[in-house]
């Protein structure tokens, strides 16, 4: 929101500095983003009037004038289409400046010219380029320009929170300058010359949806000139964002701007009939709207309509049927309230946000409809020479009813910090212009242009942010501990992400809301909980897999060439759970890896990640928990290649799956590589970790190692031949581990090479070599009849 400083000294006395305003509107809470200097640059430009105005000889579209700025006369080229004899000017003789540069006498064409004829846009004041600006014809040549205009300005980018609309207009930040220790604000004037005509002969308001529109006011006006905007409008109107379009609809986005409702503007020549009704749209119907896009509505948008065709979309934008135009005579001003959650949704729908809308939307003052109107009823009657007829047509069917809060002084205090005494407390809600009633426990009325304050803790917030938090002082509760007992789940989740980043791991955020297309290509769709309101059809479902939610910061960095990825995420994902039910949502942890497992080092070849990269991770996880061993079972996976699909189980609980994402899943995700993916279900997780551990004593006794080869089919599972290995081996069996698995040279084809290490051990004494011989023979014999191994040499 952008705030003009001259605008705000019409509207309140105060006599800070833009720096001081700029640093106590910061800390009041309207954050101060950016601060522009307007005209500073621009110096010694007057008015002069055009005598004659000459085509240059060797040229055909310079024209040759001669101008008098009240002192004397000037010869000046100038190459504006528009420049005529009689024209009173902005001029720029040598040695004054505009932004950008300072003039000089020049020579063109052969010919001295001293200085410029100017266009708004060269002085910044408007974007109007197309020609030199013309003033009216009763201006004097020769006064300077700060006395015609008032350009020299400092204009502020507000950061406005979304709770306070009423800061989206200089009125309300006028009203937070008067809390904040500045003078009493005030109203613009809005005193009416009308005719005798009656407003409520001409034209009547009905309105069909009274929760879409709890108020409608009209006005009317005879006989508008219809033409440019005078300078300091169209001046204001630029500086504060807006492009100027004419006289009447500068002076509705003026309004806007200066007391926060939006207004809009009919051609009342164009209605069908003098009549106004408000209605809901019919699903599908379309509308031209004043950007000449037909739109296709649905009963979320309000319509504006001349009781036969809809002429606006409410709140929103109004159509190209009753534009205002040069032919414009006879004019409705419509300054409605409209409900916010209404417009929310209709613009939300059609992807179209104007300034209008976003006041509208986020709660206008329904008691400053009628105020508004008048406002710019007088404007039009001044710059239009309008004839405003008598009275307005104000149609309340739905009236603000303030919620009444109850406030303690005592409370303010104790949730403060403070000792503030309940006068000041008093003052500062009353210098908000909020109603504070009673004596020791106060009864406030909420206002209409704060739709957020409707609990004692918002009139709290206010009192803090008004009396300054850099005035509350930092204490320390004394007496019991401030300290919240760690919930197991959390310390479990805060240790789980130390291990991982200290393992090599980078955590990942993304964002829960991914693309329904996507979903619908993994078969997803029916699970999917998709969000009523959504911004795109690219954020329209949270996600029922976090791996979904993965793919972008995968492909993301796939694009910067950063291939060697170690991702993973604790998070949450959402399952639908049938009609009438609510969703389910539910913990996981994702594991994604992709590339060499370390950089390429110029004494040894890198390893490619690969699922037993994959498994090696969890199997790690489970032994730093301590949770118990870790198989894999061949199982189906909606993102996973058929033969590279896993099920996870740990201590034979199944707790998630692990596998390599299928080339179809590439495709869908655009991702060009391989990509290894572990979704593990949290909460089954955490039940597998002990509560506590036991420790023991080491091993007294040494141990001795042993290595065992063998020759197995493709399908034999190495986990069964570890378990056989330690079944057989009994209790002198300590350990045993996967060393080696080979293929290739001198093993048949549908065969494979396994080497385990096996360490012997006893706990009572030391085992003698025999011994380790002995069950080291069985286990051979156990091996070669269990499951046809021919062991390797």
């Amino acid at each position: 929101m952008k705030i003009s400083y001259n605008l705000l000294k019409t509207l309140i006395d105060f006599d800070w500095t833009p720096d001081v305003l700029a640093e106590r509107l910061t800390m009041s809470g309207s954050e101060v983003e950016a601060v522009e200097i307007k005209g500073a640059d621009i110096e010694g430009i007057i008015t002069a009037k055009v005598l004659s105005a000459d085509r240059v000889p060797a040229s055909t579209r310079l024209s040759l004038c001669r101008i008098f700025n009240g002192r004397g006369e000037y010869q000046v080229i100038c190459g504006a289409p528009n420049v005529a004899a009689g024209q009173i000017v902005l001029f720029a003789p040598p040695e004054s400046k505009i932004p950008g540069r300072t003039l000089e006498k020049t020579a063109i064409h052969g010919l001295d010219s001293f200085g410029m004829i100017l266009s708004e846009a060269e002085l910044e004041l408007s974007e109007n380029a197309e020609g030199i600006a013309v003033l009216p014809p009763d201006t004097r040549p020769g006064i300077p320009l700060e006395r015609i205009v008032n350009f020299k300005d400092t204009i502020f980018e507000l950061e406005i929170t979304p709770n306070r609309p009423d800061c989206l207009a200089h009125i309300g930040v006028a009203r937070e300058i008067q809390a904040l220790g500045g003078g009493k604000f005030r109203l613009p004037d809005i005193s009416l010359v009308e005719i005798n005509e009656r407003a409520s002969d001409a034209v009547k308001i009905a309105i069909d949806d009274a929760k879409g529109c709890p108020r409608y006011t009209g006005r009317l006006i005879r006989d508008a000139i219809i033409e440019p905007s005078p300078l300091w409008l169209k001046m204001m109107v630029h500086y504060l964002g807006m492009r100027p379009i004419n006289n009447i609809v500068d002076i509705t986005n003026f309004v806007m701007l200066e007391l926060g409702h939006p207004l809009h503007a009919f051609d009342y020549d164009l209605f069908m009939r003098p009549e106004v009704r408000v209605r809901r749209a019919a699903e599908g119907e379309e509308f031209l709207t004043l950007d000449g896009m037909a739109r296709k509505l649905n009963s979320d948008h309000l319509l504006i309509t001349d009781g036969s065709e809809a002429v606006a979309i409410a709140g929103i934008m109004g159509g190209e049927k009753s534009e205002i135009s040069s032919d414009t005579r006879n004019i409705l001003l419509e300054s409605a309230y409209f409900d916010p959650v209404t417009i929310r949704r209709g613009s939300k729908y059609l992807g179209l946000g104007t300034e209008s809308s976003r006041r509208f939307e986020r709660g206008a003052d329904p008691e400053m409809a009628p105020i508004a109107n008048d406002r710019a009823c007088k404007l039009i009657a001044e710059l239009a020479g309008g004839k405003i007829l008598k009275g307005i047509v104000d149609v309340y069917s739905e009236r603000f009813v303030p919620v009444k809060i109850d406030l303690r002084p005592s409370r303010v205090n104790k949730i403060l910090g403070t000792n503030l005494a309940s006068d000041r407390i008093k003052d500062i809600l009353q210098s908000l212009d909020i109603d504070v009633s009673g004596d020791g426990n106060y009864i406030v009325r909420q206002p209409s242009f704060r739709p957020d304050l409707t609990r004692e803790i918002d009139l709290i917030e206010e009192i803090a942010r008004i009396h300054g938090l850099e005035n509350i002082p930092s204490k320390f509760r004394p007496g019991g501990s401030l300290v919240t007992p760690e919930s197991r789940i959390r310390a479990i989740t805060g240790k789980m992400r130390s291990y991982l980043v200290g393992s090599g791991a980078t955590e990942i955020f993304p964002i829960t809301l991914v693309d329904s297309r996507i979903t619908e290509h993994f078969r997803l769709a029916d699970f999917a909980v998709r969000i009523m309101n959504p911004l795109s059809e690219e954020m329209a479902v949270v996600r029922p897999s976090l791996i979904l939610s993965a793919f972008p910061v995968i492909r993301r960095n796939f694009g910067f060439k950063e291939k060697d990825l170690y991702l993973f995420e604790i998070g949450n994902y959402y399952m639908h759970m049938g009609k009438g039910k609510l969703p389910a949502q539910k913990t996981a942890l994702l594991i994604a890896q992709t590339g060499f497992e370390s950089p390429v080092f110029w004494d040894g070849k890198p390893r490619q990640r690969d699922l037993f990269s994959l498994k090696g991770v969890i199997e790690n996880i489970a032994d730093y928990f301590k949770m118990g061993g870790v198989e894999l079972k061949p199982a189906g996976h909606f993102a996973f290649e058929l033969t590279r699909s896993f099920a996870v189980y740990i201590n034979n609980t199944p707790v998630g799956h692990l596998g390599k994402l299928s080339r179809e899943g590439c495709a869908i995700a655009d991702i060009k590589g391989d990509v290894y993916l572990a979704e593990i279900e949290f909460d089954r997780f955490i039940e597998l970790i002990p509560e506590s551990l036991a420790a023991s004593e080491l091993a007294r006794f040494p141990s001795a190692d042993r290595d065992i080869a063998v020759i197995v089919a493709d399908n034999v599972k190495s986990e069964e031949i570890k378990l056989s290995i330690i079944e057989t081996g009994g209790e002198i069996v300590d350990d045993v581990w996967v060393f080696d698995l080979y293929k290739g040279k001198n093993i048949p084809d549908g065969f494979k090479s396994l080497a385990y290490g096996i360490r012997y051990r006893l706990s009572a004494r030391t085992l003698t070599d025999e011994e380790v011989d002995q069950v080291h023979g069985k286990i051979a014999d156990a091996l070669k009849g269990k499951f046809g191994a021919q062991l390797r040499s």
